[in-house]
């Protein structure tokens, strides 16, 4: 008999979560993006719920917006962004790209290009150590990178690229810096992406 009762109980609860899904679908499906508190699936409104009012839109022509609506690609025009997003004191421009359904945050992407100096170079401050900060910064939030790919050999007139991945939950952090010669000392662009799990997966299109 408490057999009984427990298989009724088990059913009666999965009859339950199935109903409340049913009702909720934005819930059940929202997940979070590993980005101060934002999930993916958010509209503009929640963006700019978590993270205030300094939250700008893109600047966007209507050629832009046409080539966007025709390759379906890259990062939507008129997306959310922050101009001064700060890691360990380096600071990014943070785009919130709405090229999911219903025009909702599908992407994370965050851009700093710069150039650092001889003598910090010689300080042991270039852009590897930059890189190093906020690759500290992410191992200490998500735990060690699932992939590395940091090259030991690095000739001194030549571009070198490192890159770290972390996959959490529903999330894929890809990390990347791209660090080219300069008579001043190093130009580099380094770049985090924020993608869903199920978006970093699909396969890329070949022109």
């Amino acid at each position: 008999m408490k057999g009984i009762l427990l298989g009724c109980k088990a059913r009666l609860a999965g009859a339950l979560a199935a109903t409340l899904l049913g009702l909720c679908p934005a819930v059940a499906m929202a997940a979070p993006s590993l980005f101060e508190g934002l999930e993916w699936g958010a509209d503009e409104a929640r963006i700019r719920q978590v993270l205030g009012e300094r939250v700008g839109n893109l600047p966007c022509t209507d050629e832009q917006r046409q080539a966007q609506a025709a390759s379906g690609k890259g990062r939507a025009c008129d997306s959310p962004y922050l101009e001064d997003y700060t890691i360990d004191g380096i600071t990014f421009l943070a785009v919130f790209n709405m090229g999911g359904d219903a025009g909702t945050l599908n992407g994370i992407y965050l851009d700093r290009a710069a150039t650092v100096t001889n003598a910090q170079i010689r300080k042991g401050e270039g852009a590897e150590f930059r890189y190093n900060r906020v690759k500290r910064v992410l191992t200490d939030r998500h735990g060690p990178p699932a992939d590395l790919n940091e090259t030991t050999r690095r000739p001194k007139d030549t571009p070198v690229v490192l890159h770290a991945k972390w996959i959490v939950q529903d999330t894929v952090v890809s990390m990347t810096n791209t660090i080219i010669p300069d008579p001043r000392g190093q130009m580099y662009y380094l770049g985090l992406v924020y993608k869903p799990l199920a978006e970093a997966m699909k396969p890329v299109d070949m022109p």
